[in-house]
Order: structure tokens, then C-alpha cells, then sequence
């Protein structure tokens, strides 16, 4: 996603400035709660949270890191993503999970469904 984007969905919350000397001291924290909001994981019905890392810019991409912990494994791991759905109805979101060498790939829209990924 880009920085502009996202500084976009949450400028009713709070100013920014993504990557400059005056970046907002909560943009983390605000982030990870839109994220929050926006991005859910499940796993044998139960939620799987996520720990904030952090995030970098290059250029204006923007790039967050999600720690996930204690899932043994990524098979049935079901995904909800509407993030800038919110602000963008056009938005598709692009979700790659890794695991065994392989990948699986899943588009979200505005208006999807939660998706499980499956390895068998």
C-alpha cells in the first residue's frame, strides 16, 4: 500500500506524515489499530492475534510487519482483509501466505467473505 493511501484512511483520526521529520509519535499505534479493524486471522475458531513489529517506507510504499505466534501450522488459516476498503471501494487486497514451499494466493474485495486457506 502507499503511504499517501493510508495517511488518507486515517486522516479523520490524525495527521501522519508518514516518513517525515514531523511524523505523528502515534502513527504506529494508530496503524496497528486500523489494522486492528481491518485484518482478521482465524485459526480452529479462534481469533489469532498479532504483534505490531513495525513499519518502513520505500519510497512511497509502505510496509508493516505482523508478528504472528503459537500457529503450528498455516493450514486452515482463514483470512478476513478489508483494509482501505473503507476508502477505497475498489481495493483489492492481495494476501500470499507462505508455508512448505508453497504459496497460496487470495484476492479481497469490498464486500468479501472471510477466506480459508487450505493445503490439502
Amino acid at each position: 500500500m502507499t503511504a499517501h493511501d493510508v495517511e488518507h484512511a486515517l486522516a479523520s483520526i490524525a495527521e501522519l506524515k508518514l516518513g517525515s521529520e514531523r511524523e505523528c509519535p502515534k502513527a504506529d499505534s494508530l496503524l496497528n489499530a486500523y489494522f486492528n479493524e481491518r485484518l482478521h486471522l482465524f485459526q480452529e475458531d479462534k481469533e489469532v492475534r498479532w504483534k505490531w513489529i513495525g513499519k518502513e517506507l520505500e519510497g512511497e510504499n509502505l510496509f508493516c510487519y505482523l508478528q504472528v505466534e503459537g500457529v503450528s501450522s498455516a493450514n486452515d488459516l482463514s483470512v478476513s482483509n478489508s483494509l482501505m476498503q473503507d476508502v477505497f471501494a475498489e481495493q483489492d487486497n492481495i494476501v500470499h501466505l507462505e508455508a512448505d514451499g508453497r504459496t497460496l494466493t487470495q484476492h479481497f474485495t469490498l464486500g468479501s467473505s472471510s477466506f480459508t486457506f487450505s493445503w490439502k
